[in-house]
């Protein structure tokens, strides 16, 4: 039985949409879908197998459409005694006319299709947390009805305080990441077993799992907007972020950061062959030793962190090709589309020998950010005129300058490779 597995973290759910996107087009089919938050929100649609609706719900977005008195709870400064009463008891004071999420139920119900959804073929459960029993609980399809499954899957996404809990049955419940904000369990307690499963909580938290044969887990590369965030022109973006990065997740389109097509391979591996080759005959062999150090420190500079690491079929092979994309970053190429590489390197090429006719065009909000950018751009140019002077092979002299200045100096070094084979790609 196959599962697909959708985490929790609110308007990063964005990033799950283009997942689903991705896998449709691909001809991947699942039995069973897990959700927990807006992970629940998003499988019970893709069951109903209407994953469109999604995204033209996401394009639309805007921040009142999510919740009234987001974070302001009316109680919040009574209080009474409750000595030997339950946890239920204080929530019944506390939350009362708390923060409701009704906007995004009421926009949710304009999509969610009760009889699409419990006809389709594939089965589905969302996972909550119980608080008045302090312990994860599951709401499986087989138990829904029309009356209660809008309640049941919003239980999953009861984020306290930012939203408020929801009550069922007279318990208290809140958003099931509390349990697990990434339930490829509970999937396959319901007899999974094989899985993709959708991580998109926070960047620094440690993986669930580790894909093998049967198990797939895709999580974002590049850090999402902040999970409150549910604007929908911060998400647009994200959904084709997922969309692209799920192709290399599933060896479907080469490229690290960005995104090429696979018939651009062969053209992207022969650039590999030829510039490791002209690095070596330069003896730079050190050089090629040191890039994957070297990258990390490009990636700080560019984002201010280092993207995750991809693994698939191309990743071993794909070397100086994240040199060209970090070149591609300066150069301000959007991330989020799918490129052909050679018309990819000949817009590089086009920043490259322009530089200098307009050095502020990056979107960076900060103005020390355009600083930075122009004198990295000033020293790319500054070592690939050096690497031409001196063909490759610099003196002691530069030592120091390519130890403090590693992003520029391998782009340049890129960038006498692109020069080289202008002619082999047709560029």
């Amino acid at each position: 039985m196959k599962a697909l597995v959708f985490g929790g973290g609110g308007s990063k759910g964005s990033y799950e949409v283009g997942v689903c996107q991705a896998l449709n087009k691909l001809g991947y089919t699942f039995d069973l879908v897990t959700g927990v938050s807006i992970g629940a929100l998003c499988g019970a649609i893709y069951v109903q197998q209407d994953s469109q609706k999604l995204v033209d719900w996401i394009n639309t977005f805007q921040q009142k459409d999510v919740s009234e008195s987001l974070f302001m709870f009316p109680n919040q400064y009574s209080s009474k005694d409750l000595k030997g009463q339950s946890a239920d008891a204080f929530f019944d004071l506390f939350c009362e006319d708390g923060p409701s999420i009704q906007p995004l139920i009421t926009r949710y119900q304009k999509i969610f299709d009760f009889d699409r959804f419990m006809g389709s073929h594939i089965d589905y459960a969302c996972l909550s947390y119980n608080m008045s029993q302090q312990k994860p609980q599951a709401f499986y399809k087989s138990e829904m009805t029309k009356e209660n499954v809008i309640k049941q899957i919003f239980s999953s996404t009861a984020y306290f305080p930012a939203f408020n809990l929801i009550k069922i049955n007279g318990e208290y419940y809140a958003d099931g990441g509390y349990a697990h904000s990434v339930p490829y369990e509970l999937a396959q307690e319901m007899g999974a077993t094989s899985l993709i499963a959708i991580d998109i909580s926070d960047f620094e938290i440690p993986d669930p799992f580790q894909s093998d044969e049967n198990h797939l887990l895709i999580r974002p590369l590049m850090k999402l907007k902040y999970y409150l965030d549910f604007s929908g022109a911060d998400l647009t973006p994200q959904i084709m972020e997922g969309y692209l990065e799920t192709l290399k997740y599933l060896n479907k389109a080469p490229g690290y950061l960005y995104t090429f097509y696979e018939e651009d391979w062969k053209d992207m591996l022969t650039l590999e062959k030829i510039g490791i080759e002209i690095i070596k005959k330069a003896g730079k062999k050190a050089d090629l030793k040191e890039l994957p150090e070297a990258l990390k420190e490009i990636y700080t500079f560019l984002f201010q962190y280092v993207p995750r690491p991809l693994n698939n079929k191309y990743s071993n092979e794909y070397i100086l090709g994240r040199v060209l994309e970090a070149i591609g970053c300066i150069c301000g190429l959007e991330l989020f589309q799918q490129y052909h590489f050679k018309d990819f390197l000949k817009q590089i090429l086009i920043h490259l020998e322009n530089f200098n006719a307009d050095p502020n065009t990056l979107p960076y909000q900060i103005e020390y950010r355009f600083m930075e950018m122009k004198g990295a751009r000033d020293l790319i140019v500054f070592f690939h005129s050096a690497f031409l002077s001196y063909g490759l092979h610099l003196p002691e002299g530069f030592d120091k300058l390519k130890e403090k200045y590693l992003l520029p100096y391998y782009i340049a070094i890129a960038w006498i490779v692109l020069d080289k084979c202008r002619l082999l790609l047709d560029l």
